[in-house]
């Protein structure tokens, strides 16, 4: 079965975090990304375009769903730029807001995301959302959770998933 895949960007294919804090340093909250992002990232294209990739797909998703707030044409230039496949892109404005209707929207049958809370978010709303492994995640178990990018994995994954815990995710929580 081919699954039509929706793929987060920032710390699943590149590294937000690392230049975003080298440049304001640890926040002392989470608004204080939030701010940094709508009033200073938001305007600077080099920072946007310069993100290391951090993983690489041996397949194409059918979309691309970001809470990036910035022109969609500089995430379409970096796609680009680092040999992603081409796809959709959808964009939610504002980091509070669920994926979902955009994931809907497009038709997908699985998002993909390091978030924790877009993964308990997705599953809970009945959308099936694996996790990446990241060190911002460690809190949750293997449920759901995906080591690599590799189309086999995350396939063998969402099957074994779909086909036992994802009915019963919100008893999980």
């Amino acid at each position: 079965m081919k699954l039509d895949i929706s793929m987060d960007l920032d710390g699943c294919l590149c590294n937000f975090y690392g230049p975003y804090l080298e440049r304001f340093g640890t926040p002392k909250k989470d608004t204080d990304i939030t701010y940094n992002v709508a009033n200073i990232l938001k305007y600077d294209k080099e920072f946007w375009l310069s993100l290391p990739v951090i993983n690489e797909l041996n397949w194409c998703p059918k979309q691309y769903t970001t809470a990036r707030i910035i022109k969609k044409n500089w995430i379409k230039e970096y796609l680009k730029i680092n040999g992603f496949p081409k796809a959709p892109i959808y964009q939610i404005f504002g980091y509070s807001l669920s994926k979902a209707s955009k994931i809907r929207m497009g038709g997908c049958d699985l998002h993909i995301d390091d978030s924790l809370s877009v993964f308990i978010d997705l599953n809970k709303k009945g959308i099936p959302c694996l996790l990446l492994d990241s060190p911002n995640n460690q809190d949750w178990g293997p449920i759901g959770r995906i080591y690599s990018l590799d189309i086999d994995e995350i396939e063998d994954t969402y099957n074994l998933f779909i086909n036992t815990l994802f009915s019963n995710f919100i008893n999980l929580l």
